[in-house]
């Protein structure tokens, strides 16, 4: 019989046996090759096998940790790490009864032969038997290393497992059935910890695969939700509906029933993007071969997943429309299994042959018999056919006799070593000790010239990487031997095939090798679109999506497909679409696999390395390096050599850090999983150091690395708080580290990260039992305060202030008291609670005027200022106080509160009707505001001059203006500021005639208002009343207009006024005069009186159009006459011609 191959692409009913670990026999410690126990070097990857002891210089096993000679210790001890691994639980079932029957001699016997048989199988597939408990099994996939599909292997396993039970009760005249749980999830895997009976891992993986084995059926195995989900492309699950108990019952689990073909991720399948030149470059190279009858070998080389089985099918789906298309054969070299020296071979020749699995070796040897005759008798004869015939059944597995006989009929007589597999049948590529290498070149080569003599061939080696050195011989051979026939080679590998093999295709003159980088950034943003169809997925998660994966494509499939089985993502009508505002994207297991396995093959000093460098981030130096292990400078810059050699990191310059070699991961990923591995002990110790050693070393550009400091200083403590430690000392250092980054982002206007670095302080203070410390919370609190005050977040800002006002009778804190005073004046404001404000207004600046604190002054002459404006309409009065606190901060050379204080004083003298004075503070106000990076004053400015070009007709400029707000405040992340920045847009759109653009912006503003305050924005809700005018929908315009008007503040005079002239001109339009004219005449009752020339002047303008729609053009000429000359008097040209347009068309 041909056994079955072990390719995960095709359904297997029997499954591979694994190479077992036999007494003896040495594991590589890079690449995981079980060799001879006599062997000085990995027979797969050449690492040396042996430790050379420091002492004496004698050769020791790799695993050995003290000299065999001289005793003298060889190495630091494996700390304990964090790593994700699948954990395999199985039990005897009914072994209690058993053991009462049997007598106990007989029962040590028998659970003597199922462990063995058990621990073969485990073994086979490249897991670690943890334990026997009692008749139990538990077994390790990822421990001591990590391979990509360790939880596959797991329940491969399993199925292996079970299959073996038949045979084992056969021979023990028994009738044992297992039942086999299996999970995956994090675990701490300590190897030292055997050593003293106990357990190498520990974890919550751990207890759930021994609970879902009690809950399995005899003969069954039942995995948890995280293993289905890796294994699914592979494996077939059903839900298990059984009722359980217990914490499983909280989770969903599945039972396994057999073996699967490979498909994509759910309702995804990956287009070729940003191939195009690979594949133009493959196809010449093809018609090259063509045209010359020359062979060539071609290497393609890149990391996993970024797409060099995907290119392969480009390539040969347009090989299939061109005139002369080649046949392919294609094999892949298997990552472990018995016997795969020469796999790749035998899938080839089993396609080719037409053999199946099933097949017996009579059948199998007449089918190859058969390929070979039909193709090289005619071109080298038939004896010379059987010859070949012969020699390539010595990949297959076939029994002796079908081997022996097509070597009579060749009158070949060497005797080919063929060995019987337990199940009767060979694995495909196990030939015992192997064919001589050179008689397979040589009948495989015949075999490639006679079947090329039809038509091209194009010969595929999938995974070379995974090669047995006897493979990559032969493929190298056949490359200088060449070939005068039209056949390529392609070989497709991870860059470890270079590590392996620095100078592979050196030698040969026919040879190219491709690198696969990863994809440009625009060309993931088409991938992800073509992925996800539909414009309902945002693109921030789009961008967050790409710049995860970093242009690797599988990386791209399988965090959608995270999202997707996580009900993160979502079908709809529009395409794909978020199920919540909010996604987090993280590391999918399948991602997480492959990268561990890289990490696991690196030895020890350059995995330390990696793992210190991590810590740090994405970014590290060579002196921080050494400060955080106790590394010598040779050793650290050697481990750096060799991880660039690998492409894991890169040297950058210049340095962030005067006099530090700065080097950067190339991949975050890397960086993220090589990080994930150390326990939160080590994380903590490392940070802290880290930390310390950038307090030291970043002095003469210790603002840039402030929020730097307080993520490791944070990190440190969070480390020691999961760890049952409260740690207040470091807790305080992690607090003024947050807090001092908080307030140098306030300083540069980077609002949304001082928020959330001060609400870290506030998280670390209360963990960490520090609340019960008054000053430390009321500090903390104000410094929140000072950001949301400027986020236009007056809930919190309320919030905050009150709790410091009740903590201060506490302590003598004057100078917090007075802050939270005028915190609380401005919380006051932005609620239009006036009166309320300017009582809390005076007690700051009493208290300022006590403490001498002409900073505090200044500010409270600021908000003194903006209420005075509100409350009592008179501008002179606000312009008074806003030009004493310009000079105190001129006086304190505090250049950002002048230019926030310009801001708010050349807006005030717009609304006064001056004009040029306007411009003139306005445009001082936009460069001091930008040479100081006060932001929110550069938005305030910005602004205002919109708002002036609107006046004087400019529309380009005042449109530019207004976008040019809108993007600046949105990125200081000024929600409601934006939304009036829109609000504004919308209106200068509705008196240009663009509805339809009034309309977008005004619903924009609104949505955007309400998504981060609760209460009804009055002020779009007037604009909106406005748009619906222009509309002709009088009731919905009257409805938003009243609902505008009733959220305006009784002491509001200059509001009430203002938007009682929009509902008037509705009124008018709906022809309820007598309502208009009430209207019209309390605002301008105020109006007249007030300093705000420019809304007298709208409001005329509305109070004429008004008169005009009520059928009475004498009164609406008169009063549109006035607004125009008081609109000329300021010089806002715009509606200056504007209204001289419409008065002709007012007839008397």
């Amino acid at each position: 019989m041909v056994s079955p191959a072990p390719s995960a692409l095709r359904v297997h009913q029997r499954l591979p046996r694994m190479a077992t670990v036999e007494p003896g026999t040495i594991r590589c410690p890079r690449c995981g090759m079980h060799n001879p126990s006599q062997a000085q070097f990995c027979m797969r990857c050449g690492t040396p096998l042996a430790q050379l002891c420091p002492v004496c210089g004698s050769g020791n096993p790799p695993d050995a940790h003290f000299c065999l000679r001289c005793g003298a210790p060889l190495r630091g001890e494996q700390a304990p790490e964090r790593r994700v691994v699948s954990v395999l639980f199985a039990d005897l079932v009914g072994s209690t009864s058993l053991a009462r029957r049997l007598d106990p001699e007989a029962m040590r016997r028998l659970v003597g032969e199922y462990f063995t048989a058990m621990r073969e199988e485990i073994q086979r597939h490249g897991g670690t038997v943890e334990k026997f408990i009692g008749d139990a099994v538990m077994a390790v996939f990822g421990v001591p290393a990590a391979h990509e599909d360790d939880a596959e292997r797991a329940v491969r396993a399993a199925l292996a497992m079970q299959q073996r039970m038949p045979a084992l009760n056969a021979a023990l005249g028994a009738d044992l059935h297992i039942r086999i749980g299996i999970s995956t999830g994090e675990v701490v895997a300590d190897p030292r910890a055997r050593q003293g009976g106990e357990f190498m891992v520990t974890g919550d993986a751990v207890n759930l695969a021994a609970r879902l084995q009690q809950h399995a059926p005899a003969d069954g195995i039942v995995v948890d939700d995280r293993t289905r989900r890796a294994t699914r492309p592979v494996l077939h699950c059903v839900p298990l509906t059984a009722a359980v108990s217990g914490d499983v019952a909280a989770r969903a689990y599945w039972q396994v029933t057999g073996v699967a073909e490979r498909t994509g991720g759910k309702g995804l399948r990956a287009p070729l993007v940003g191939r195009e030149d690979e594949v133009q470059f493959l196809l010449a190279l093809y018609r090259r071969v063509v045209d010359g009858r020359q062979h060539h070998l071609a290497t393609i080389i890149g990391s996993a997943g970024v797409g060099k089985t995907r290119l392969v099918e480009e390539v040969l789906a347009a090989l299939e429309e061109s005139a002369t298309p080649p046949h392919v054969m294609r094999g892949r070299c298997p990552a472990y299994g018995e016997g795969l020296t020469y796999w790749p071979l035998a899938e080839m020749l089993k396609v080719e042959s037409g053999i199946k699995d099933s097949d017996p070796s009579g059948a199998a040897v007449e089918k190859l018999r058969a390929l070979v005759t039909h193709w090289c008798a005619p071109l080298l004869g038939l004896e010379e056919s059987a010859r070949i015939a012969a020699d390539l059944a010595a990949v297959l597995g076939v029994e002796a006799g079908g081997v022996e006989g097509l070597r009579g009929e060749a009158h070949h007589g060497r005797k080919l070593a063929v060995e019987g597999l337990a199940a009767g049948a060979r694995q495909v590529g196990e030939v015992g000790e192997g064919p001589d290498g050179e008689v397979l070149l040589r009948a495989f080569r015949n075999f490639l010239l006679a079947r090329a003599q039809e038509c091209p061939l194009l010969v595929v080696f999938e995974d070379l990487h995974w090669a047995e050195e006897s493979l990559m011989d032969l493929v190298e051979r056949l490359a200088l031997r060449g070939l005068e026939a039209p056949v390529m080679t392609l070989g497709l590998a991870r860059p470890e095939l270079l590590e392996r093999h620095p100078e592979w295709g050196g030698r040969i003159r026919n040879y190219t090798a491709l690198s696969l980088p990863p994809l440009p950034r625009e060309e993931g943003h088409r991938l992800v679109g073509a992925l996800l169809p539909g414009e309902a997925v945002p693109p921030e998660v789009r961008d967050a999506i790409v710049a995860k994966a970093e242009g690797n494509p599988l990386f791209i499939e399988e965090i959608l497909r995270m999202l997707i089985d996580g009900g993160s993502l979502v079908r709809g009508e529009r395409g794909w679409g978020l199920a919540s505002p909010t996604v987090e994207i993280r590391i999918p297991d399948t991602i997480h696999s492959i990268l561990a396995a890289r990490l696991d093959l690196l030895p020890p000093l350059e995995r330390r390395v990696t793992q210190d460098a991590a810590v740090m981030g994405r970014v590290f130096w060579l002196g921080a390096l050494l400060a955080t292990d106790s590394l010598s400078s040779a050793e650290a810059v050697a481990a750096l050599e060799r991880l660039q050699e690998r492409e894991l990191v890169e040297e950058r310059a210049p340095s962030s850090l005067a006099g530090e070699r700065e080097f950067v991961f190339k991949h975050a990923l890397v960086r993220d999983v090589a990080y994930s591995t150390l326990p939160k002990a080590a994380r903590s110790d490392r940070h802290l150091r880290f930390a310390r050693w950038l307090q030291g070393s970043a002095t003469q550009s210790r603002d840039k690395f402030l929020e730097v400091l307080a993520y490791h200083y944070e990190q440190a403590w969070r480390y020691r708080f999961e760890t049952g430690d409260k740690a207040p000392s470091l807790a305080r250092q992690a607090i003024a580290a947050l807090r001092a980054a908080g307030a140098r982002a306030l300083a540069l206007r980077t609002l949304p990260e001082a928020r959330r670095l001060y609400e870290r302080a506030l998280a670390v203070l209360r963990n960490a039992g520090l609340d019960g410390d008054v000053v430390l919370l009321m500090e903390l609190l104000t410094g929140r305060s000072e950001v949301v005050k400027w986020m236009s977040q007056p809930a919190v800002l309320l919030e905050d202030t009150e709790t410091v006002l009740r903590l201060a009778p506490a302590v003598d804190r004057d100078d917090l008291l007075a802050r939270a005073w005028l915190n609380r004046a401005f919380a006051e404001y932005l609620h239009e609670r006036l009166e309320a404000s300017e009582e809390a207004l005076g007690r700051a600046l009493r208290l300022f005027a006590d403490l001498g604190d002409r900073q505090g002054e200044a500010e409270a002459l600021e908000v003194l200022g903006r209420i005075t404006e509100g409350l009592r309409g008179t501008l002179s009065k606000a312009h008074v106080a806003y030009r004493k606190a310009m000079a105190l901060y001129r006086q304190l050379q505090d250049g950002q509160g002048l230019a926030r204080t310009m801001a708010y004083l050349g807006r005030s003298l717009l609304d006064a009707g001056d004009l040029e004075e306007a411009r003139r503070v306005l445009v001082e106000g936009l460069a001091l505001a930008r040479a100081h990076h006060e932001r929110i004053s550069e938005a305030k400015c910005l602004m205002g001059l919109g708002v002036m070009a609107h006046l004087a007709g400019d529309s380009p400029t005042s449109i530019r203006l207004h976008e040019e707000t809108i993007a600046l405040v949105q990125e200081l992340g000024d929600a409601v500021g934006a939304a009036a920045v829109r609000r504004h847009l919308g209106m200068h759109y509705l008196r240009q005639g663009r509805v339809d653009e009034a309309e977008r912006e005004m619903r924009a503003a609104y949505a955007l208002y309400r998504e981060h305050a609760p209460d009804e924005p009055a002020f779009i809700l007037r604009g909106m009343a406005e748009v619906l005018l222009a509309r002709g929908d009088l009731l919905a315009a009257a409805d938003h207009a009243e609902r505008a008007l009733a959220g305006i503040a009784p002491e509001d005079p200059v509001g009430l006024a203002t938007y009682g002239a929009t509902l008037g001109r509705i009124r008018a339009a709906q022809g309820r005069g007598q309502e208009a004219e009430e209207l019209f005449r309390r605002s301008l009752e105020f109006l007249e009186k007030s300093e705000y020339r420019v809304d007298l002047a709208l409001t005329l303008y509305k109070y004429g159009d008004a008169l005009r729609l009520l059928g009475r053009p004498g009164q609406a000429r008169q009063i549109l006459e006035r607004a125009r000359q008081l609109f000329a008097r300021m010089g806002a040209s715009g509606f200056v011609q504007e209204i001289g347009k419409m008065l002709p068309v007012v007839t008397s």
